[in-house]
């Protein structure tokens, strides 16, 4: 499996915005764990970069709420604690009952026809018991149905907030409970969008990130990431 620290630095943007990028997947994918340590000169010497560029990274991760300084201990992953995965996807309701508001107004017959194609898709998924696939068409759906909206800085600020939420939600989407009823959920939200009922589309939309959430915290425990800010209380 590729590693974090594989990176091609032949791409046009800046190597602080590549090591960033690298880190930070390598977070949402869990190769780092909560309480991993990140040591500057550790990583410029496997990334073959000076140290400015991993500082910058890290100052950025550690604004975004990724990694924590902890005196005398470093850079450490943060981890996702249970208020953190909450707050998260009420963020992500607030976003995406705002988005499918415009979607309604702005979506295409094309669109429409598309989301209805996938649909039926996701049904024969769902019932094959491929979940990696029935991930992979459901974030489909998702992207067209949010893409839609027509309004960039709102699309850009959703998927922000899925990169957070896509390790939970292959989790709850291995429960076949979950899967059927995140299809209805899908079926119901597309039919909403099609009679152009904002208000129906919204509810639909809330209620479903709610299932996400509430199936995940179903399996949630927490782990390191409680032990980082502990160990963060006591060097205060």
């Amino acid at each position: 499996m590729k590693s974090f620290l594989d990176f091609s630095v032949s791409n046009i943007k800046p190597i602080r915005d590549l090591i960033y990028e690298s880190i930070r997947q390598a977070i949402f994918d869990g190769e780092l764990k909560a309480g991993d340590r990140l040591v500057e000169k550790e990583l410029a010497d496997k990334m073959n970069v000076s140290r400015t560029p991993i500082r910058e990274a890290l100052r950025k991760l550690e604004t975004e709420g990724l990694v924590k300084h902890l005196p005398r201990k470093g850079v450490v992953v943060k981890g996702f604690k249970r208020d953190d995965i909450i707050e998260i996807y009420s963020i992500r309701q607030a976003l995406e009952a705002l988005a499918i508001t415009y979607t309604i107004e702005n979506i295409t017959e094309d669109e429409i026809n598309q989301l209805k194609e996938i649909i039926e898709i996701m049904e024969i998924l769902t019932y094959k018991e491929d979940t990696a696939s029935l991930f992979n068409i459901s974030q489909k759906f998702n992207d067209i149905l949010i893409r839609s909206c027509r309004m960039p800085r709102l699309i850009n600020l959703i998927n922000t907030y899925q990169e957070y939420l896509e390790r939970f939600r292959i989790v709850t989407m291995k429960k076949k409970e979950r899967k059927l009823q995140a299809l209805e959920e899908h079926k119901q939200i597309l039919q909403a969008v099609i009679d152009k009922d904002v208000k129906k589309a919204k509810d639909l939309v809330e209620k479903h990130l709610q299932g996400a959430l509430d199936a995940y915290l179903e399996t949630f425990v927490d782990d390191k990431a409680t032990l980082v800010e502990e160990e963060e209380e006591k060097e205060e």
